[in-house]
């Protein structure tokens, strides 16, 4: 917790000096230093190693001149230790940037990570963006589909057969600039509604350039048919990999009547209001969720501290806490707790920033990717789903290509064995790390945040004599939830992003996802998400429905031949482990990658 304070102190720095246009250049240099670790310690391993001195011999000098003119007891170790590292952190920036600038003006060359001044390279960026270059072209993009890329060229979309011009849009999409390029020139008839909550609200304000002729909309429509022939194949390959069975999949896929039937079944779950949670509903759970917040402080207060259990009881109730606050976060970050935005950002902020400690915004942001790019990457920016991406295991032969690192080299040797013990181990430390260190905007309310949750937990783990081991047992427990989570994707196939986009939205999240399988009286464990088909095909769907519409889900799938697959948590573990295998044998004989470890 203290090193995350340090960092908090590190990055909000670099935040608030990159907000200032005067000193835009130094915050940039600071926020580097961190969200380019990885690099500089590569490249300038020596400067990395006197920065790291710095820090140290601040904090160790403040610690120690704080600590002897106050208290010996604990308690005034323990903020003598945070004064340390707040106002040693701030030190350590001021040399940093002393250093920087020193010998900036002795060499030329020392900067960022890429050896560039910062600051010239805004400039160039500047250069560049006043001359008439379309930066929908930049996109790329391995279409065959002429209609498409016409369209996409002229910042186009199809929607309900009418083209709707997009371009100037594109930079204020509030979903992210790259998912609404990435879908230009594409049908978004199904994905625009199920992604939006008030889709007619939207299309009030927007209207239609022309309407597609009968040549266009059949070509778009051959292409999305190809498309899903191939993403089935791809589907099938990597099932048979992993399950030794071969999966049975449609022959002749009727893709106008799969396409009309899910239309359909989005209208009646609009009709039947499944998309708007009721109040009971959220109130039930919200204290649902505190009261295991409450069962873990009595368990503190009640049972004998020389008990074994006088920590592993509180842990555990104090990971469920977490893991029933992280269902109510992903609700809130997804907008489906109550009507009112603001409403749900702040109830995001609460559920994820205070209480899981992990920055609510930073991961709607990341997820909206997610479920737009759903296990896709991109042959020349690699991943482009944030969250099923992870820098140290590759998880499926079509990304080995994305890791050139020496580093990855070797644990790939080992990631069927590693993968487990690194989610249980690291998982809760370094998604919050990862949070705060990856955060793409800087929002005060953010830090406010990160310093609520220490103080509230602060307050939570002073209730016990062990709160160490309070911690690392609620954080095991919570690495459940990290498993589940990512077993719904990780024995899925991974796409290019033209076919995902190009293709249909619904026979693609259909073959990237699975669900659990679990008793009725479990499913509180899961948060319902253990229905995954519903909340991928319908991203602002309400938990609270989920098991009604999953059935539903399921005759559609059974309808039209694609596979619905339900597995136990258990064995899902075991598919995964044997997933990790093929892959590892699939990189041996590849040798390195080709690309060099990239940062996102």
């Amino acid at each position: 917790a203290l090193a995350t304070l340090a960092g908090v102190t590190f990055t909000a720095t670099a935040n608030i000096l990159m907000r200032l246009s005067q000193t835009e250049d130094m915050g940039e240099i600071l926020l580097k230093r961190v969200s380019h670790a990885g690099e500089n310690w590569r490249g300038h391993p020596m400067r990395s190693m006197q920065e790291l001195s710095v820090w140290l011999m601040a904090v160790g000098g403040i610690f120690h001149l704080k600590h002897s003119s106050g208290s010996d007891d604990s308690f005034g170790t323990f903020w003598a230790l945070v004064w340390a590292l707040q106002l040693g952190t701030m030190v350590a920036c001021v040399l940093i940037l002393g250093r920087h600038y020193w010998f900036t003006n002795q060499n030329q060359f020392e900067g960022s990570v890429q050896g560039n001044n910062p600051l010239q390279e805004r400039n160039n960026e500047k250069e560049v963006g006043s001359q008439n270059i379309s930066p929908l072209k930049s996109v790329p993009s391995d279409s065959i589909c002429s209609v498409r890329e016409n369209a996409r060229n002229e910042g186009l979309v199809l929607l309900d057969g009418n083209w709707y011009s997009v371009g100037k849009f594109v930079p204020h999409h509030p979903g992210g600039a790259d998912v609404l390029e990435q879908y230009l020139g594409a049908d978004i008839s199904l994905v625009f509604r199920v992604m939006h909550r008030n889709p007619d609200r939207i299309l009030k304000y927007r209207k239609p350039l022309r309407s597609a002729t009968s040549e266009e909309i059949q070509a778009l429509t051959a292409r999305r048919k190809d498309l899903c022939k191939e993403m089935m194949e791809e589907y099938q390959q990597n099932i048979e990999m992993v399950t030794k069975a071969k999966p049975n999949m449609p022959k002749n896929f009727d893709l106008e009547a799969f396409e009309k039937d899910s239309r359909l079944l989005y209208q009646r779950f609009l009709e039947n209001g499944y998309f708007r949670p009721t109040l009971l509903w959220f109130v039930g759970k919200m204290l649902f969720t505190l009261c295991f917040l409450l069962l873990s402080i009595t368990c503190m207060k009640l049972i004998p501290s020389s008990s074994v259990f006088s920590f592993i009881f509180p842990g555990i109730f104090l990971g469920l806490f977490w893991h029933q606050s992280g269902f109510l976060m992903h609700d809130a970050e997804h907008h489906n707790l109550s009507g009112d935005e603001r409403c749900n950002d702040i109830l995001g902020w609460l559920f994820g920033t205070v209480f899981i400690g992990v920055n609510g915004a930073w991961w709607r942001e990341e997820h909206r990717e997610h479920h737009a790019f759903l296990n896709t990457f991109d042959d020349e920016k690699g991943f482009k789903d944030p969250q099923m991406r992870e820098d140290i295991w590759i998880q499926n032969k079509n990304l080995i290509k994305f890791y050139g690192n020496e580093l990855i080299h070797f644990f790939v040797n080992f990631q069927h064995i590693l993968f487990l013990v690194v989610i249980a181990v690291a998982g809760r430390v370094g998604i919050m790390i990862d949070s705060i260190l990856t955060e793409r905007k800087f929002r005060p309310w953010t830090k406010l945040g990160n310093i609520l949750h220490l103080l509230l937990h602060y307050s939570i783990l002073s209730q016990t004599n062990h709160p160490v081991s309070v911690f690392i047992v609620g954080a095991l427990w919570q690495s459940i939830l990290s498993l589940q989570l990512l077993g719904n994707h990780y024995t899925k196939p991974w796409n290019k992003i033209y076919a995902a986009t190009e293709g249909n939205f619904f026979v693609w999240q259909i073959l990237a996802t699975q669900d659990f399988a679990c008793p009725i009286w479990l499913q509180w464990f899961y948060g319902g998400l253990n229905f995954h088909y519903s909340h991928h095909l319908f991203p602002t769907l309400s938990r609270e429905y989920f098991h009604i519409t999953t059935p539903l889900i399921k005759e559609l799938c059974d309808k039209h031949g694609l596979p619905f697959v339900q597995v136990g948590f258990f064995q899902c573990i075991g598919e995964m482990i044997v997933n990790f295998n093929e892959v590892r044998k699939e990189f041996s004989k590849c040798g390195r990658g080709s690309v060099a470890l990239m940062y996102t």
